[in-house]
Formats: structure tokens, sequence, C-alpha cells
């Protein structure tokens, strides 16, 4: 135990009465119920038991950003005092304050106790912990667990939510499925399936209302797979059930010598939009809008065979199967985690989420969801190398067995 402080001199203060208060109020503080504050998991007990007025102290982005607790009111710190009349009249009213940590919620607090509030508590870690606690969080998702949920679940024998340019032809055949094309309007004016819509990947989120019923199926393309396999998860993280993405593109569909009608595709009828949880519609379509201009977040294999040469080494995240692997051979120096088992082997990827990743399977489609998820953990520089192992093999570049 530390030495007891020495008394100086009797303080000085302008406010007496002020000084009375505050000192009054912090030699009270009551030890035994946790210092005027209740731990996340208390709260849910807490709040059932009193049904007290909750108060978010938060700012406005923090609001918007990362969620609130049910029924809170908002009043930010900066405002506080001036928004007193959003407070219960009566002052022996249960309130319970929060904010991020912990910190302003217990200013707020104090502030509270001293004009005459009886019964107010303070969130003790504040929204980080109620989160920690798993407790539920309005306007908020979170998408490290979201999206390693869906990663993990990924079925290979559905071709990981993808299908064969073969089949899709079959379809044509028999019973057209509906087909969206999420290409720019340029690249598709070059040839596109035969009753394809065209909604650039972009925009695709704001044109919900274009496409079918979240249960009917949807088959979604691009020029090699990587934009269609993003719009695929997006949407299936939305709530759609059915939607696979044609693997390899357009550029498969070519190289089978497929059917293409040139120009550009009717313009698609608009419908009536499904609802859909709106923190993750805000999310996704944040994402997809912001792909960057360089490849939509891809790199060209002789592009990334120019940048090993050159000395700049990225990280190269295999995420095929071990089967994969032994029998295509791999780029050297990539580590292989196959795309159900990357949740639970966080700790093979680097520790500095600044750090250059290239992520590679064999055509693209399990690397670009890969990468989604990666860039929800943090990771800042994540790409897709575009066709995958397929195109780097293509493109005769070297590969070790």
């Amino acid at each position: 135990m530390p030495a007891e402080a020495a008394s100086i001199s009797t303080p000085i203060v302008a406010d007496e009465a002020l000084f009375t208060a505050l000192n009054d109020f912090l030699s009270n503080l009551p030890a035994d119920s946790g210092f005027y504050t209740v731990k996340a998991d208390k709260a849910t007990e807490f709040i059932i038991e009193k049904t007290p007025f909750i108060v978010d102290v938060r700012s406005q982005a923090e609001w918007d950003k990362d969620g609130y607790i049910e029924g809170a009111a908002h009043m930010p710190f900066s405002d506080f005092l001036t928004s007193l009349d959003q407070l219960p009249a009566e002052k022996d009213a249960p309130i319970l304050i929060y904010c991020a940590s912990g910190h302003r919620g217990g200013m707020a607090l104090m502030a509270l106790r001293l004009l005459g509030y009886t019964d107010v508590t303070n969130l003790n870690g504040g929204l980080n912990a109620w989160k920690t606690a798993q407790l539920p969080v309005m306007g908020w998702i979170d998408w490290p667990t979201t999206m390693a949920e869906f990663i993990a679940s990924l079925p290979a024998d559905q071709g990981f939510y993808s299908t064969s340019t073969a089949k899709v032809n079959e379809m044509l055949v028999e019973t057209p499925p509906f087909i969206v094309d999420v290409r720019e309007p340029a690249e598709v004016e070059a040839g596109y399936i035969e009753g394809s819509i065209n909604i650039p990947i972009r925009d695709l989120l704001k044109n919900l209302d274009k496409l079918p019923a979240q249960d009917q199926k949807i088959i979604i393309t691009c020029a090699s797979g990587h934009r269609g396999s993003l719009g695929m998860m997006a949407l299936r993280l939305l709530g759609y059930t059915d939607v696979v993405n044609i693997n390899g593109g357009i550029n498969a569909w070519k190289k089978a010598e497929l059917p293409l009608v040139e120009g550009l595709p009717a313009a698609a009828t608009a419908g009536t939009a499904p609802a859909v949880d709106a923190a993750r519609l805000a999310y996704l379509d944040a994402y997809l809008t912001n792909l960057p201009d360089a490849g939509f977040g891809s790199v060209k294999a002789p592009d990334l065979n120019v940048e090993i040469g050159a000395g700049t080494v990225p990280f190269l995240l295999d995420v095929r199967s071990q089967a994969e692997w032994d029998d295509k051979g791999h780029v050297e120096g990539a580590v292989l985690v196959p795309v159900i088992d990357l949740p639970a082997n966080l700790t093979q990827l680097p520790t500095d989420k600044a750090a250059p990743v290239v992520v590679l399977c064999a055509s693209g489609h399990r690397g670009a969801m890969a990468q989604m998820y990666l860039q929800a953990l943090g990771y800042t520089n994540v790409r897709n190398l575009n066709g995958g192992m397929n195109a780097w093999i293509a493109a005769e570049l070297p590969v070790v067995k």
C-alpha cells in the first residue's frame, strides 16, 4: 500500500457552496452499489426491474456508426445540460446513462445528481461493455461475427454459392433465370447473356426494387466473377436466399463459346423493394458504392507477378482446399487457409492490418468473399486475385508443386 497522502494546506476555493456540494457527493459515493454504476452483465436485469429512462450521451456520429440501446433518448454530451427537458419531470425517476466507455456517462451522472436527480446510474464500460456482453444493439451489426458465420457456413457442395456456365446455359433453355449483369454499361455493350438486366455493382443495392422476391432464383455475373461474388454475398447478407454467381463470369461464358447479345439490355422494371435491415443495407451499399476504380479491389495475375518481381511481396492468402493446392500447385510464399476455415485461423494473418494482402482461390469467387470478410475485420489493403489461380496458370506464371 502507498503511504497516506500528507496534508499540504487548506485549499482556497472561490465558491464554498460548490466545493461543499462536490465534496459531499464524492465523499458519499456508495461503494456497495458500484459507485452509482451497473455492469453490463447485470444491465438487463437492472432494466427489467427498474424500467429506467435510458440516456445516450455519445455524439451523433457515434450513434449512427455504432448503434444504440433500444429505447434510449439521444442527448449528446456537448448539449446535455441544455437538453434536460427531455428527462422525466419527476427527479426520483430511475435514469440509466451510457456513453462509449463510461467516462462521459460518469460526468453526466454527477451533473444530474448534483441537480437533484436521486436515482441516476451509469452503465459501467458504456456501450462497448454492452456489446462485449453480447446484448442487443439497434442500428448496428457486428460485421466481423456476421461475416465469419457466413464464410464458415459456405456450402462446398453448392460451389460456395456459385454456378457454372454450362448449368446457366441449360437453365436458359428450360426455365430462364433472373440474371443480373453487374458490369459497367460500356462492358455490357460488347455482349451480355440474353435476358439479363444490367445494374452496375456500385448501384446494385440501390435497385432492390428491380430484383425478384428474396426467395427467388437470382444469378449474378460480371467479367471474371470478382464483382459477381461481392454482389452475391451482399444480397445473401440482406436475406436473399437463392443467389449464385457465375463462376468465371462472362470471360468463362465466352471461353465456353456460348452466345452473347450485343448492345444494352432493356431497362429493368421497377417493383417494390423488400423490407431489409436498414443497418445492413447501409453498410453493404457503402461497401459496394466505394469499391475502388482499380479493378474494383482486384489485381490481375501479370500485375501481381510484376509486383512480386519488384520486391513488393504482399501476404498471399490462398483460400482453396488442400486438394486444389496439391493438384494445381500454388504461388510461391502463399499461405493456405481454406475459405470455410478462415474465421478459425485468423492468427495466420498479418498482425499489422495495414499490411498488403492478396487473396486467391481458383477463379476469384471465394477470394472476393474472403476479401470482404478481411476488410470487415479492419484490414485496409486487401485485394483479390482476378481470375484466381486459373488466371495465374493461364498467364504461364511460376507455380510451386
